[in-house]
């Protein structure tokens, strides 16, 4: 059932998983949660620069109202495969707050072992800006 539900989630075109596109902001998580790769359109949305990033934790870039709500879904990214909707503030490059929501899948290898995350950020109409004015 969850091998089912994941893998309806990846064909229904929900998020994106290109780490080359630059409409979605994607970033891609190793198994504890260290930022391993993130996408041009990720790097535009926060104003950080790619070297500033990689290897760092996530929960670096998060206001403190979101780690529980990162505690309670992370665990189920890396064991189901999949969240959705999980709606979360990060911290922008000039400290600036942005309301996101975060659908993610989880990429295994052939014999089951978790490899990584793809998850896709999309600004939450609360924000200050839309994701085509952060984007643009």
């Amino acid at each position: 059932m969850v091998a089912e539900a994941r893998e309806k989630l990846i064909n229904n075109g929900s998020h994106c998983m290109d780490m080359n596109n630059r409409q979605n902001a994607v970033q891609s998580l190793d198994l504890s949660g260290s930022i391993i790769d993130v996408n041009p359109a990720w790097l535009k949305l926060t104003g950080y620069k790619k070297e500033d990033v990689l290897g760092r934790h996530f929960v670096e870039f998060l206001h403190p109202d979101s780690l529980l709500c990162v505690d309670n879904h992370f665990p189920q990214l890396k064991d189901f495969g999949y969240v959705n909707d999980v709606q979360l503030k990060i911290r922008t490059k000039k400290n600036e707050i942005l309301s996101v929501s975060l659908n993610g899948t989880s990429k295994y290898s052939s014999n089951g072992t978790f490899e990584r995350t793809f998850c896709e950020l999309s600004l939450n109409s609360s924000s200050c800006a839309t994701t085509t004015e952060v984007l643009a």
